[in-house]
This record gives C-alpha cells, sequence and structure tokens, in this order.
C-alpha cells in the first residue's frame, strides 16, 4: 500500500478515520446504554441493573476506541492514514543469521500473575452470585474483565516463542521479522508514564516507510512483559553502532 497526499484521498481518510474511531465506538456505548434502559422499562432487569451495564459498556467502548486507533497514523499534514493492512516490507530476507546473540521471552511472572488476577476476578463474582447478590449485571461485567485478563496471561504462557531476537547483523520481532541495522533509523527504549503504573516499550524506526514520513515507530513492542530487557537499549546501542562501523 503506497501512501498518497492526493486531496480527494485525504478528506475520504478523514470521514473513515472519524467514523472508525469515533462514531462507532460512541453508538455502540450509547446504543447498549439504550438497550439497558429498555431492558429496564419491559422489566427484565432491575433499576441498578440498568446502571451497570451502562457503566460496564464504557470501558469496552474506550477499548475498542483505543483499537481502532492504533490503525490510523497521523500524517504530517494532520490527516490521518489507515496502517492496519499494511504489512512490514521486511518480514523474511536472506540475509538473517541462523544464530542470535540475545533473546527474549514473555516474563511467566508477569503472564502467571495477570492469569491469577483475572481468575481471582471471575470466581468472586460466581461467590457474589451465590451470596444472592441481586444484581446480574455487576457479576457479568466483572467476569467478563477477569476473562479479558486472564485470557492475555494464558495466551502469554502458552506462547513459547521468542519475542525479540538481537544479532550483530539486525534485529528480529514477530511483526517485522528479521530487520538489519542498516534499514533501521533507530530504535530507542522508552518508558510511558502516562497510566496508572510506567510501561516500557521498544520502539523501532525503519527507512523509507509511511510510518517514517509520518516520523512514528513501525513498532513500538511492549518490553514490560518481556524477561530479561532491563539493558535492551544498551545491547541495541552497542550491536547497532558496530554494525554501522563495519558497513561505514
Amino acid at each position: 500500500m503506497i501512501y498518497t497526499n492526493d486531496e480527494t484521498d485525504k478528506t475520504v481518510r478523514q470521514k473513515n478515520f472519524i467514523l472508525t474511531v469515533y462514531i462507532i465506538p460512541i453508538s455502540m456505548i450509547l446504543g447498549l446504554c439504550i438497550v439497558f434502559y429498555l431492558a429496564y422499562n419491559a422489566n427484565f432487569i432491575l433499576k441498578k441493573d440498568s446502571y451497570y451495564g451502562c457503566f460496564f459498556t464504557i470501558p469496552f467502548g474506550l477499548l475498542l476506541y483505543s483499537n481502532q486507533k492504533n490503525n490510523w497514523l497521523k500524517m504530517p499534514d494532520g490527516s490521518y492514514y489507515n496502517v492496519k493492512n499494511i504489512e512490514p516490507t521486511n518480514k523474511t530476507t536472506l540475509n538473517e543469521p541462523s544464530e542470535y546473540e540475545t533473546e527474549y521471552y514473555f516474563s511467566k511472572k508477569e503472564k502467571t500473575n495477570k492469569t491469577l488476577i483475572g481468575f481471582a476476578l471471575i470466581l468472586f463474582s460466581l461467590w457474589m452470585c451465590f451470596k444472592g447478590l441481586k444484581t446480574i449485571m455487576l457479576a457479568i461485567g466483572t467476569i467478563a474483565v477477569g476473562a479479558f485478563i486472564s485470557y492475555g496471561g494464558i495466551k502469554g504462557l502458552l506462547d513459547k516463542g521468542a519475542q525479540l531476537k538481537l544479532a550483530k547483523k539486525g534485529l528480529w520481532t514477530k511483526k517485522l521479522g528479521f530487520v538489519d541495522w542498516n534499514d533501521i533509523a533507530k530504535a530507542q527504549v522508552i518508558e510511558d508514564k502516562s497510566g496508572r503504573t510506567p510501561k516500557t516499550y521498544l520502539e523501532i524506526f525503519l527507512k523509507g516507510t509511511v510510518f517514517a514520513l509520518a516520523n512514528q515507530p513501525d513498532q513500538r513492542l511492549f518490553l514490560t512483559d518481556i524477561d530479561g530487557t532491563e539493558y535492551v537499549d544498551l545491547m541495541v546501542d552497542n550491536l547497532m553502532s558496530k554494525r554501522n562501523e563495519i558497513t561505514s
């Protein structure tokens, strides 16, 4: 997919961005709230269940908003470009080394903790039901949150493959495949403190991609759930500088 700055294309993209990122999530929240209100008026659920139902639609609407927004890249002219279907150009290469200097895998501790937290929420919800809690929506909402958390944990525990590999020639991720250091403009570790707890990412900027035009990383690899990444920034800088010395 090739990025164009055609004015007609820009208008269509802007409309699709507003539709998918804002209108659809807001419509989902409002639509579900209307359903809960009608269910209460028809005496299918209690009044407090309608409140709980509306409350739990908000985080799921925000999750949909976040997922949709991640599919759009903000360009220098202020427009947005859909990158959902853009495949990395470096997915396969004959230059990939047979051995890597370092390989990084999911932290079993982090994924186990998430799994246990999710199961705890589900069990707590079931316990509330057995205790005669007179609100079904609170239990359903809590079970849904617990299932979402535990799913991420279990998925990580079952994933035995490497999440990041570093070699003298380049690096490898599941999304990008192997990329030579010469094709990487920049790779940096950042700490995001915008949430309740700091999160660490490895940002990888490739050369000559649509992401490069927007000065955005081609991948933000979440490092917090990966073992042994405390010094990955030093490792990346060292290997990248050595590769540049060889080719210069």
